[in-house]
C-alpha cells in the first residue's frame, strides 16, 4: 500500500466522521432550539392573552361607567381609557412579533431538516465512494501481490550462493509489495557471477525493470567462463536496455535504467573481478573496509556515455563482499530528519562485519535492527537491498 493510498483512506474516514458529527450535532441543536422557542412563545402568548383580556375589561368598564370605579385590580384604578388602548395595541403588536418569530423559527427548523437530509445523502455518497475505493484497492493489492510471486519466481535460486560461499545474506526490504531492487547470480564450473542492482523507481515500474535486467543477464551470461569480464557484461546489458526501451541520449530527458555492482569470482584462484555502474562494492578484511568505486554511468541512456571498467583483486578466506542499492544510506532518520549517508553506512557495514564475522544471518538481523531504529516512524523512502558474501 502506497503513501497516497494511506492518505486517501485517512481523508475519507475523516470526511465520513465529520459528516456524521455535523449531522447529529446540527439536528440535536435545531430540535433543542425549536423546543425552547415554542415553550417561550407559549408563555408569552398566555401572558399576552391575559393582559389583553385584562385591559380590554378595564377599558369596557371605564367606557360604560366613567363615573364608577372599575371592578378590576386595585392598581389599575388610575389608568385612563387611552392608556388601556395603547397598552392593548402594544400587546397585540408583541403578539404579532411573536407569531413572526415563531414562523421564522419554523422556517429555520425546516431548513435545518433539509440540511440534515442533504448531509445524510452526502454521507451515503461518501460511504459508496469509500466502499468503491476499498474494493478497487483490494483488487489492485491482490494484483501486485501476485506480481510479487512472479518476481520472486524469476529470481535465481539462492542455492548457488550456498554452494559458492562460506556464508551469505540478502537483506531485502521492498518499499512497496514489489521491488525495483533485485539480486542475481549464476555459476558455471568454478566461476560465479553475482550482483545487486537498483532499478529506476520502485513498486510496479521498478519491478518491471528488474524483470528486464534478470532476463538480459541470463542471456548475456549463458556462456559464463573465466574470461568473462564484468565490464563487458555491463556494456552489453546497457545496450539491451537502451534498445528495449528505445532510449536516446537527449540532454535533460529522464530515462529508465538501473545502477549495478557486478562481481565475477574464480572460486579456485580467488580472483575477484568487479565492475560498477554508479554502485560501488565494499570488501571488509580484518575490520578494514576497502571501497571499489564504480563508473559514474547508469545501465541505460545517459548524456555522456563512459565505458565501464573492470578491476581485479585477490580475495582471501574470511573476506566479506558487500553490494547494495542506495535505499539504506538514503533513508531519513526519524530523529535527525536527515539521510544516513554513505559515510555512516560504511561505519555500519564495518561494525556489522567485525561483530559477526562468521554469521551472515546475524549480520542481516543487526542491519535490520539498525535500519528500523534509524527510520523509526519515518516513511521508508526507497527499496532496500544489501547482499553480503563471505569468501571460502
Amino acid at each position: 500500500m502506497t503513501t497516497l493510498d494511506y492518505i486517501l483512506i485517512i481523508l475519507l474516514v475523516l470526511a465520513v466522521l465529520a459528516a456524521v458529527y455535523f449531522f447529529l450535532t446540527r439536528r440535536k441543536a435545531a430540535k433543542k432550539a425549536v423546543d425552547e422557542a415554542n415553550e417561550d412563545l407559549k408563555r408569552k402568548i398566555r401572558f399576552s392573552s391575559d393582559e389583553v383580556l385584562r385591559y380590554k375589561t378595564l377599558y369596557e368598564n371605564s367606557k360604560n361607567a366613567p363615573n364608577s370605579q372599575p371592578k378590576i385590580l386595585p392598581e389599575d384604578n388610575n389608568i385612563s381609557p387611552d392608556e388601556v388602548m395603547k397598552t392593548a395595541e402594544r400587546i397585540i403588536l408583541e403578539q404579532q412579533k411573536l407569531e413572526i418569530e415563531k414562523n421564522e423559527i419554523t422556517e429555520r427548523n425546516k431548513k435545518l431538516w433539509e440540511m440534515s437530509l442533504a448531509v445524510q445523502k452526502e454521507k451515503e455518497h461518501i460511504e459508496f465512494l469509500k466502499n468503491d475505493i476499498e474494493e478497487k484497492h483490494h483488487s489492485v493489492t491482490d494484483s501486485i501481490s501476485y506480481a510479487r510471486r512472479i518476481q520472486l519466481a524469476v529470481l535465481p535460486p539462492k542455492m548457488i550462493l550456498k554452494l559458492s560461499f562460506a556464508d551469505f545474506f540478502l537483506f531485502w526490504r521492498p518499499r512497496d509489495i514489489v521491488s525495483g531492487d533485485f539480486y542475481w547470480m549464476k555459476r558455471q564450473g568454478e566461476i560465479v557471477a553475482f550482483t545487486v542492482a537498483d532499478c529506476t523507481g520502485h513498486g510496479v515500474p521498478g519491478a518491471f525493470m528488474s524483470l528486464l535486467g534478470i532476463t538480459f543477464l541470463n542471456e548475456i551470461c549463458k556462456d559464463l567462463d573465466a574470461n568473462t569480464s564484468p565490464s563487458e557484461v555491463l556494456e552489453k546489458l546497457r545496450a539491451e536496455i537502451i534498445s528495449a526501451l528505445s532510449q536516446d541520449n537527449t540532454v535533460g530527458k529522464q530515462d529508465d535504467g538501473m545502477d549495478m555492482a557486478l562481481c565475477i569470482l574464480n572460486l579456485q584462484t580467488k580472483v575477484l573481478k568487479f565492475s560498477g555502474a554508479n554502485n560501488p562494492m565494499y570488501l571488509v578484511r580484518n575490520g578494514q573496509l576497502i571501497e571499489h568505486k564504480p563508473i559514474r554511468n547508469p545501465i541505460g541512456s545517459f548524456p555522456v556515455i563512459k565505458n565501464f571498467q573492470t578491476s581485479e583483486t585477490q580475495v582471501e578466506s574470511g573476506d566479506w563482499i558487500y553490494m547494495f542499492s542506495d535505499g539504506f544510506p538514503d533513508q531519513f532518520g526519524e530523529k535527525s530528519k536527515r539521510k544516513l549517508m554513505y559515510a555512516k553506512f560504511k561505519e555500519v557495514i564495518t561494525q556489522t562485519a567485525t561483530s559477526y564475522p562468521t554469521d551472515g544471518n546475524a549480520q542481516k538481523q543487526a542491519l535490520a535492527v539498525f535500519f528500523d531504529e534509524w527510520r523509526g516512524n519515518h516513511t521508508q523512502v526507497d527499496d532496500v537491498l544489501i547482499g553480503g558474501y563471505k569468501i571460502n
